[in-house]
C-alpha cells in the first residue's frame, strides 16, 4: 500500500513540475457572478425544446437587463475543411426578441467550460453567446497525457498563427446565418446585425484576426465585415513583426483589451508588458485597455490545481462587469452604457486595483490617450464623463517595450 502511495505521489509531483502555472482544469462555474442568480425551475423551458438536442436550463432571475438563460451544445461539420467545430451556446429566454451575438474563442488547451462564467453572465444580460471549442488546440491535446507542457507546446507550434481558429469563427457565423434563414426558434433569437467576437490567449488572436489584424503567417486576410466589436484578453504578440502599426491599423471595430501586470505567457513568449502593443498600435477606432494589478495569465480560464488564486474571483468579476458595459455600448447601442464605458464609471465598477486607458475617436487627441488610476471603491465620481486630469502610470514601460515602440516609429 505504501509503495502504491509513493508511486502515485511521484507521478503527481512530476505532473505538477511539468504543468505548473498552466490553465489545465476548468474553473468551477460560479453562477453567483450574476446578481440574484438562481436555478429554480422555469416553465418556459418546454418552449425551447426540439428534436435537435437537449436544452438545459441554466437559471436566472428576470429583471432589468436580466434574463433567465438556457444552454445547448452544437456540433457542426465544415465540409470544405473536413473539420468538426463544436459549440456550447448560452442564450436568453426572451420570447419574441432578437439578441446580439458574441462568439467566444478559448485559450490554448482550453474548452468552452473554462470561461462559462462569461457565457452565463453575458447571456443573462441579453446576448446569445456561442463558445467554440477548437480541435487541435483544446483540452484534448493534454488530457490524459503525462508530459502536459510538451503537448501544449506542440499544439502551439501548429496553431500559433491563429488562422484555423479564425476560420472556425467565420464558419460559426455562417452557421448562425443559416439558422436565421431557416426561421426556427433558435434562429429567431439572433440579431445578425450586431455581432461581437472575444477570446483569450490564442482566442484573443483569432478575434483580432477576424476584425482585421494582419495574420502572423503573412497569408490572406481573415477579416470579416460582420464583426462589430472585439474583446481581446491577453492577446499574444508576434515578435517578428516589422511594424505593429501596419499589423493592427486595419482593425476599425471598437476593441476592449484586458490584461494584467503579471500576464507573462507560459507557452508563448509574450511578456506582460507586450500585451498592450495592439492597443497602442491601432488607430481610428474606440479602444480600451484594462490592466489588472497583480493578475497573471491564469485568471481567465483556470489553473492546474482545482483551486483559485487569491484574487481570481475578484478579477473575473471585474472582467464580467467591464465587458458587459462594453458589449451593451457597442452591440446594443445603449447610450448610458456608452457614456459609462467612455467615462469614469468603468473605473469605479471594476472593484479591483487596475488602470484604464481609452482612445475615443470622437474626442480630441489629448482626451483620447490618458491613463486613469483605479482603486476598489463603491463611490461614484461626481463628473462621470470628464477625462482624467491625473496621470499615474502603474504599468511601467520596460526597456524592451520602449525598444519596441522606437522600432515602430522608425
Amino acid at each position: 500500500m505504501f509503495r502504491l502511495f509513493l508511486f502515485l505521489f511521484v507521478v503527481f509531483c512530476v505532473s505538477c513540475v511539468d504543468a505548473q502555472s498552466e490553465m489545465l482544469l476548468a474553473l468551477p462555474n460560479d453562477y453567483g457572478l450574476i446578481d440574484s442568480y438562481s436555478v429554480d425551475d422555469w416553465d418556459g423551458i418546454d418552449d425551447y425544446f426540439d428534436s435537435g438536442g437537449k436544452i438545459i436550463l441554466v437559471g436566472g432571475v428576470e429583471g432589468q437587463w436580466r434574463y433567465p438563460i438556457c444552454s445547448r451544445s452544437f456540433t457542426w461539420h465544415d465540409t470544405s475543411r473536413h473539420r468538426t467545430v463544436s459549440a456550447r451556446v448560452y442564450f436568453p429566454t426572451g420570447k419574441g426578441q432578437r439578441f446580439p451575438i458574441i462568439i467566444f474563442s478559448h485559450g490554448l488547451g482550453g474548452s468552452p467550460s473554462r470561461c462559462s462564467y462569461l457565457g452565463t453572465v453575458w447571456a443573462a444580460r441579453g446576448f446569445v453567446v456561442v463558445m467554440l471549442q477548437h480541435q487541435g488546440s483544446d483540452e484534448n491535446v493534454w488530457q490524459g497525457k503525462i508530459r502536459v507542457l510538451n503537448e501544449l507546446r506542440e499544439a502551439y507550434k501548429t496553431n500559433w498563427s491563429g488562422r484555423t481558429r479564425a476560420l472556425d469563427i467565420r464558419f460559426a457565423l455562417d452557421r448562425l446565418e443559416l439558422f436565421a434563414e431557416n426561421g426556427d426558434w433558435f434562429g429567431s433569437l439572433l440579431d445578425l446585425d450586431y455581432i461581437g467576437v472575444g477570446g483569450y490567449d490564442l482566442g484573443a488572436l483569432a478575434s483580432l484576426l477576424v476584425a482585421g489584424q494582419i495574420p502572423p503567417d503573412g497569408g490572406t486576410s481573415l477579416a470579416d465585415s460582420r464583426v462589430k466589436a472585439v474583446l481581446a484578453m491577453s492577446p499574444p504578440i508576434n515578435p517578428s513583426y516589422r511594424s505593429y502599426r501596419d499589423v493592427y491599423s486595419a482593425v476599425k471595430s471598437p476593441t476592449f483589451f484586458v490584461t494584467g501586470t503579471e500576464d507573462d505567457g507560459i507557452i508563448g513568449s509574450t511578456k506582460a508588458s507586450q500585451r498592450r502593443i495592439p492597443f497602442d498600435s491601432m488607430s481610428g477606432n474606440d479602444r480600451f485597455l484594462v490592466v489588472l494589478q497583480g493578475a497573471d495569465h491564469m485568471i481567465y480560464g483556470g489553473r492546474f490545481l482545482p483551486i483559485r488564486g487569491r484574487n481570481d474571483l475578484a478579477f473575473q468579476r471585474a472582467i464580467c462587469r467591464s465587458s458587459i458595459l462594453f458589449w451593451r455600448a457597442y452591440l446594443k447601442h445603449d447610450e448610458q452604457a456608452l457614456s459609462d464605458v467612455t467615462g469614469y464609471r468603468l473605473n469605479s465598477m471594476l472593484g479591483v486595483a487596475a488602470t484604464v486607458e481609452r482612445h475615443i475617436v470622437s474626442r480630441s487627441e489629448e482626451a483620447q490617450m490618458h491613463l486613469e488610476p483605479t482603486l476598489p471603491s463603491a463611490e461614484e465620481p461626481s463628473e462621470p464623463n470628464e477625462p482624467s486630469l491625473t496621470v499615474t502610470e502603474k504599468f511601467p514601460l520596460t526597456r524592451f517595450y520602449r525598444a519596441v515602440i522606437e522600432k515602430m516609429d522608425n
